[in-house]
């Protein structure tokens, strides 16, 4: 099966969050901010293809659909200002948004610092996490034009909301001297994976923990998903991540919000993630798996053959089906198969 049958690109994504309004004092060389100093209005944009985060929505007529994300009022932006060896971390929230979500406006303030007479950079972040993780999503307090990506992905589930907590994409500009008002135009870190996965059996299945796609033979395709911990470094500076930090993984794991699946529905199933992009080639099985995660219930008998670099900004869709198999013991005891987007097995 040709790769355009099964991954299908899609608008991608931007901006969501929502913390408190506050700045930090990192070292000698960053400064905080004073709230007497000017006022910079920023128009926040982004790049095709695209669309927004916050409010998720579907929308399609038929399976293959769109993901949609919008910004909304209040989501937060994490920011750092650089001229020279001074740079100056904080946030602010978006203020308002256009008709469509699609253009967020926000004010930031000019730190004290910063001299606007001169020019400087600017560099934004937008990541999320739960109340609850403490870690990643966030600019390293040391050198704060690193972006730190998201950690603890295995907490986070494979649902719309969830992932779209997680959603990653950066942007920089340099500001001329006594800018008042700018653009910014926002990129993406990473893309999103949807699999539509259908119980073709009789018998409904009560026992799904999660599943893996693992690349076969063993072979990183993917960034920031290193057991599930992430916590990748991205120099926004050089648009390049951190050496030894890249946290390079060959599975990507969508844990389940249901261990059920009835007989003849569609389990569908996202998840956000940054694809190496310099890999051309690969193999990719679907793994089945049970509670606590490491008991494997059935895989893929055909790999799915992927013959182009993945990109960022993209929607990636799966098909596949599973069912139990009266002829197996445990612990292989589900036939599973990728499939097309009607849910007919790939031909080996």
């Amino acid at each position: 099966m040709k790769f355009k049958f099964f991954f299908f690109a899609a608008i991608a994504f931007i901006i969501a969050g929502c913390t408190s309004n506050d700045i930090v004092d990192l070292s000698e060389n960053v400064q905080t901010v004073e709230p007497d100093k000017p006022l910079l209005h920023i128009t926040a944009l982004f790049d095709e293809p695209a669309g927004t985060r916050a409010s998720l929505e579907e929308y399609g007529p038929t399976v293959i659909k769109t993901i949609g994300f919008r910004w909304e009022v209040n989501d937060e932006i994490q920011f750092c200002f650089e001229q020279g060896e001074i740079k100056v971390k904080g946030n602010t929230l978006v203020s308002s948004v256009s008709e469509d979500k699609k253009t967020a406006f926000f004010d930031v303030t000019v730190p004290g610092g910063i001299d606007p007479a001169n020019p400087y950079t600017l560099y934004a972040y937008r990541s999320g996490r739960k109340s609850g993780i403490s870690s990643g999503s966030v600019l390293d307090n040391t050198t704060p034009t690193i972006a730190i990506l998201p950690t603890l992905q295995y907490e986070y589930k494979a649902t719309l909301a969830d992932q779209a907590t997680v959603f990653s994409l950066w942007t920089k500009k340099i500001i001329t001297p006594e800018t008042t008002s700018i653009s910014l135009s926002f990129q993406h870190l990473g893309s999103m994976m949807t699999l539509h996965l259908k119980n073709v059996g009789a018998t409904e299945i009560d026992d799904l923990h999660s599943l893996a796609l693992q690349s076969n033979p063993t072979q990183n395709w993917i960034i920031n998903r290193l057991e599930g911990g992430g916590g990748a470094q991205f120099d926004m500076a050089t648009g390049n991540y951190v050496d030894g930090n890249e946290k390079f993984s060959y599975t990507l794991t969508f844990f389940l919000p249901s261990p059920t699946l009835a007989s003849g529905s569609v389990g569908t199933y996202y998840l956000w993630f940054v694809p190496k992009t310099d890999i051309s080639t690969f193999n990719l099985l679907l793994v089945s798996l049970e509670s606590p995660g490491n008991i494997i219930t059935g895989v893929t008998n055909v790999s799915k053959n992927i013959t182009k670099s993945l990109e960022r900004g993209k929607n990636y869709i799966l098909f596949a089906s599973i069912e139990k198999d009266e002829a197996a013991t445990p612990p292989r005891k589900y036939k599973v198969n990728f499939t097309d987007s009607s849910y007919n097995p790939l031909a080996p």
